[in-house]
């Protein structure tokens, strides 16, 4: 509260006004917005893998309402975010999240569903299986890696309503797909992915 905010963006050291979140009218103008995708804001392209990973392994948990406020606008602007009845974050497994001591989905989720005035619901899905590292796998290998990896324990909290479902980023979708099959299973009215980037096809997303 004493020292002024510098922006997210490494390299950048730019002050950045409290209201404005985490990063600098200049990078934030900076941000390539997905304009081909409806699920998702931003391609994975400069400096949005920087600002992910600190997110996801750098512990910059800080950066969740900032990105929440921002997808927050992005939605608005690709779908009807009115319509949206819960918002439910890809989850990770217990082993995974023991690991890296949080969940970024679930960070993200949590904050995107306040920006909306939507309920979080962060243990509706579950991830059963720990699953090898989406990164290092091919697309086929990928979708054969995640089969059965999700499951809802408790469907009457999914059945019949609009999800959200939000992560940090996808790369072939495989994971998103997989969340999707099994909310439907538990007879979702409909399933609305969204993540804050998403990979253009020959981008290794790590």
């Amino acid at each position: 509260m004493l020292w002024p905010r510098s922006c997210a963006v490494p390299g950048c050291g730019a002050r950045v006004d409290l209201p404005h979140g985490h990063l600098c009218a200049r990078c934030r103008a900076a941000l390539p917005w997905h304009d081909d995708r409806d699920d998702a804001a931003f391609a994975y392209l400069d400096p949005v893998p920087a600002l992910v990973h600190a997110f996801k392994y750098g512990g910059a948990t800080h950066l969740a309402g900032t990105f929440a406020d921002i997808l927050a606008e992005a939605l608005r602007r690709k779908t009807d975010a009115a319509a949206v009845d819960v918002v439910v974050p890809v989850p990770l497994h217990p082993l995974r999240r023991a690991e890296r001591g949080y969940n970024q989905s679930e960070l993200l989720a949590a904050a995107l569903a306040r920006a909306i005035g939507r309920r979080c619901d962060t243990t509706a899905l579950l991830r059963k299986r720990n699953t090898e590292h989406q990164a290092r796998l091919s697309g086929e290998e990928r979708l054969k890696n995640l089969k059965g990896a999700f499951a809802v324990d408790r469907p009457e909290r999914i059945r019949g309503r609009v999800v959200l479902l939000v992560d940090d980023v996808a790369t072939t979708g495989a994971t998103l797909s997989a969340c999707t099959e099994a909310l439907q299973r538990a007879g979702a009215a409909r399933i609305v992915p969204f993540t804050f980037a998403r990979a253009l096809m020959d981008e290794d997303v790590v």
